[in-house]
């Protein structure tokens, strides 16, 4: 009897000592994710750390450090964090996809959408991975289709995902498939009414359905929100060689010009054509 009491006076200080660590643990934890939806990112950071410290099996946190990382691009401290809370907890879709997010900022371009990949084998419905490997297919790939495929995806799971719409009505003018572009571009434009790209796309898709007068609408305002922009430029100078009105096309050949576009160029053959 006298042996067990001895024993449990041991091990309660210790019980105790393991349980006050947990609670500080939980404490930093949870300031961490105060001050991240405050976005104070480096101040989070160290709150996660030090709640990693006091439980270095705390997965939750190790995800949140990860995350705070790859908002401030600084990947190469992001991956062996999220590369440990992988290890702790594989089948964690988030974990892996922000592992992947981390491995792309970093260069590791396969590595990245390996993680993808299995993000959404794990989680069929994380629209955010299929995000991700949309613009990982697009913009490294150059694969225009497959990007449009996880983008449709994304829209299928979230219809909220504003700039999902632009990159769908982009991909379809990029496969040529004007007339599918334009309503997704209409959904862009109602609900980002001030981003210029989605009003110069929308204006390629009408310029390249010879629906001039419509083109125009949407271009001018692009060049409205965001003037020398060298695309709404040229289309429009395009839009004002199909409509006949050189005066204008020239003008807009001459500030392409300003800014040193190869655009210029394009545009200029094609007013050396008109009548």
């Amino acid at each position: 009897m006298y042996k067990r009491l001895i024993t449990f006076l041991i091990i309660l200080p210790m019980t105790l000592f393991v349980f006050g660590q947990d609670v500080n643990a939980d404490e930093q934890y949870q300031n961490g994710l105060q001050l991240k939806k405050k976005r104070l990112y480096t101040e989070a950071i160290e709150a996660f750390k030090k709640a990693i410290d006091l439980r270095p099996d705390y997965t939750e946190a190790m995800y949140e450090l990860g995350w705070c990382y790859n908002e401030l691009n600084q990947f190469s401290k992001a991956l062996p964090v999220l590369q440990k809370a992988v290890k702790l907890k594989p089948d964690d879709s988030r974990i892996i996809y922000e592992s992947g997010f981390a491995k792309a900022g970093a260069g590791f371009l396969n590595e990245a959408l390996d993680d993808y990949n299995k993000a959404v084998t794990l989680d069929p419905s994380f629209s955010r991975a299929y995000a991700a490997r949309a613009d990982f297919y697009r913009e490294v790939k150059e694969n225009t289709k497959a990007a449009l495929a996880d983008y449709l995806k994304v829209l299928e799971l979230d219809t909220t995902s504003m700039k999902i719409y632009y990159w769908v009505g982009w991909c379809y003018n990029d496969l040529g498939k004007f007339e599918l572009a334009v309503p997704y571009l209409m959904r862009a434009v109602t609900f980002e009414k001030q981003n210029h790209l989605s009003f110069s796309e929308i204006g390629f898709s009408y310029y390249s359905l010879a629906k001039y007068s419509e083109a125009m609408q949407y271009l001018l305002k692009a060049d409205e929100m965001k003037p020398k922009f060298e695309t709404t430029l040229y289309y429009l100078g395009m839009c004002y060689v199909k409509t006949g009105k050189k005066v204008d096309a020239v003008k807009k050949y001459n500030e392409l010009v300003a800014l040193g576009s190869e655009y210029g160029i394009n545009l200029l053959n094609e007013i050396k054509n008109m009548k």
